[in-house]
This record gives structure tokens, C-alpha cells and sequence, in this order.
């Protein structure tokens, strides 16, 4: 049975990775920041045969600047590093976002280099470090945006924003632009680290997944839907009243939160070299708000309204288009539909509603 390092279980997107690899009958190694986190992940319904079992192992690493992987990827045949500060906050750009972002980052794949069992490397990136985030997406209507495109702030233009503490986007507040950037910038220091690691005889493989908004059912450990990550609040908040405001989507393109880790597997197994945007298709927050009352007419009273009923920005002004061609081809993605995400994510959040959590 081969063994993936799975880095940062306990986040929305990875619980889900860890649980694809561990049903195509691969060991995960999970690791975790802190023991505190511990007891949550084994508390997690879908991994109890995998814990009795041992196929699925916890490991204790430390803080992402400073984590300490060679125990945990020990015999590994694959590494996928999910860990990365998530954060918004608008102070701190080095400290909080970038440095932790890049240690992290260098921190495993050097792990990597010294473990001569790995073949292949998957590094959860970001439409951040892909999307045009200077323009507004309807101001770029007509243009198809693809791997080949990079994020355009400089390290010198974030750390001006910083300074200033004033973003030069009104779409996007300075923490927003900061986690872009700092993902940019990691995802740019892993293509480094692997062309260090090729000089030095290493072989194995990287794949960037260049996730956009992702949506789905959680599983990870919560104690809060309304400050469940921000996959979660931006779905749970539609679910405020008729009078709930519905926001703008500035990251107008979805992906399901199972397709992605179903990626993550195939770039593991197939060795996938390059980048890789993950995406479904566009969305607007006022067409899940539209929806909503129709998937759950019982609850219909309880759901956003919205200003512009029957009116979304993908649509009319219209945006730019986003390929997801190669993930479709290399990886053999079958992206799910809307409404089945968007019924698997409300199922879970009313479930999780019924357990006392808000």
C-alpha cells in the first residue's frame, strides 16, 4: 500500500484529500500544527476505519515556519502540502502571510529532496496566483485566462499596500491581495525548490493545483458555521433571512470541493508535471441565492434575496472565461454540476445545524 504525506489535514479541502487517497487504499500521513487538533480529526465519522486500521496516521510537525516532516514522510511515494496561512487580516504582510507561506513550502519540498522514496509532489496553490487581480472581472469579458498566467503584484507593490495600509483594488481589501500574493510567491519557491532538487538528482514530479472558490460539504473539524473558512461563511450567510445582503463574487469561478481532491489523487498517481487550474465554472452568489428556496422550498423563507433576482455578472456585464481544458484532459476531472454542489453543501450545513453548531 503506498503512503502519501498529506500536510495540514485538518482544512476544508485537505480533509477531503486525505479521505480520496485513503478510499483508492493509500496510507495518509496527516500531519497537524499541534496536538490540540488531534482528538478533532480523530472525532471525524469518515476517518474511524482508517484510524483503527492504521492506514491513516496522525503526526504532530510544529508551527509551518519550523515543521519537522522526517518522520512523517518516511516510505512516502507522494507529498501533497496543503498547509499555508490562511489569512486576511491587513497587517503583517512578511510576517503573517508571505514568510509562513514560503518557509512552509521550502520547509517540505526539502523534506522531499532528502526522502528518496518520493516520486511525486502536488502543492495546493490558488487562482490567486493565476487570476488578473489588478481588473475587475468584467473588465476582462472576452479575455480566457489559463495556467500560463501569473498573478501581476510584485513583492514591492504588496509591501507599498502594506505600508499604506490601503489596497489599490476595491474589490480586493489588502489581507485579500496579501494571501494572493503570499500563494504566488510560495507556489514560485516550489517551482525553485524542484529545479534544485533535479540538479541534485531527485525525480520526482510537481504539480500546482490552482484552486478557484471551492464549495462543497465539509467534513474537517467545526465549531462554527459561521466562522467555518471562508468556503463556508460565504454559503452559511445565504442562509441569514430574505433580508441577508448578497455579496458580489470576486472570484466568480467554482470548483466542488471533492472534485479538487479527486485532483489532487490524479495529479499524485499520474506524476503530473505543471500547473493546473481546477475549476467547474462561473458562479454568482446571487444565483445560489436564487436557487436555494427551490432545492429546500420548505425552508424557502430563511434564504438571501438578493437585489437582482435572474441577473448575474458572468452573464450580463459578462466576464472572462477561465480553461480548465487541462485538467480535464491530464487529469480526467468530471466536474460536478452546480445545484448537486450546492445540495451537498446545505445538506451538510443543516445536518451540522441540527448538531447545535451556528
Amino acid at each position: 500500500m503506498p503512503t502519501v504525506l498529506l500536510t495540514g489535514i485538518t482544512g476544508f479541502l485537505a480533509a477531503h484529500i486525505a479521505l480520496s487517497f485513503l478510499q483508492h487504499n493509500w496510507t495518509v500521513h496527516g500531519t497537524l500544527r499541534s496536538s490540540s487538533k488531534r482528538s478533532a480529526v480523530q472525532a471525524i465519522p469518515s476517518y474511524a476505519p482508517y484510524l483503527a486500521s492504521g492506514q491513516l496516521k496522525l503526526f504532530i510537525t510544529g508551527p509551518l515556519e519550523s515543521a519537522d516532516y522526517d518522520e512523517a514522510i518516511k516510505g512516502a511515494e507522494a507529498v501533497v502540502h496543503t498547509a499555508s496561512p490562511v489569512e486576511f487580516g491587513n497587517e503583517g504582510f512578511r510576517e503573517k502571510h508571505l514568510g509562513p507561506a514560503l518557509e512552509g513550502t521550502k520547509g517540505v519540498l526539502e523534506a522531499a529532496a532528502r526522502e528518496g522514496s518520493v516520486k511525486s509532489v502536488v502543492y495546493t496553490s490558488t487562482f490567486g496566483a493565476v487570476g488578473q487581480h489588478k481588473s475587475h472581472p468584467t473588465e476582462l469579458k472576452g479575455r480566457v485566462i489559463t495556467e500560463h498566467d501569473w498573478n501581476p503584484y510584485t513583492l514591492e507593490e504588496l509591501d507599498a499596500i502594506a505600508a499604506a495600509n490601503k489596497s489599490d483594488n476595491p474589490s480586493h481589501p489588502p489581507g485579500v491581495l496579501f494571501y494572493m500574493g503570499s500563494k504566488k510567491y510560495a507556489e514560485l519557491a516550489a517551482w525553485d525548490a524542484q529545479e534544485a532538487a533535479r540538479a541534485r538528482g531527485a525525480e520526482w514530479s510537481l504539480a500546482a493545483m490552482n484552486c478557484v472558490m471551492i464549495f462543497g460539504p465539509p467534513i474537517q473539524p467545526l465549531t462554527s458555521l459561521s466562522n467555518g473558512g471562508m468556503s463556508t461563511e460565504c454559503l452559511w450567510t445565504l442562509a441569514g433571512g430574505p433580508g441577508t445582503r448578497v455579496m458580489e463574487a470576486a472570484f466568480p469561478y467554482y470548483v466542488d470541493v471533492r472534485d479538487a481532491a479527486e485532483a489532487h489523487y490524479q495529479a499524485a498517481v499520474k506524476h503530473a508535471q505543471g500547473r493546473f487550474i481546477l475549476s467547474a465554472g462561473p458562479y454568482d452568489f446571487q444565483e445560489i441565492a436564487d436557487k436555494l428556496p427551490h432545492l429546500y422550498p420548505a425552508q424557502a423563507g430563511r434564504f438571501a434575496q438578493g437585489n437582482t433576482p435572474g441577473k448575474y455578472m458572468y452573464e450580463d456585464p459578462g466576464i472572462y472565461e477561465l480553461s480548465n481544458e487541462k485538467s480535464r484532459e491530464e487529469l480526467g476531472i468530471q466536474y460536478r454540476g452546480k445545484d448537486e454542489t450546492i445540495r451537498d453543501a446545505f445538506d451538510r450545513f443543516f445536518e451540522l445545524e441540527q448538531q447545535g453548531l451556528k
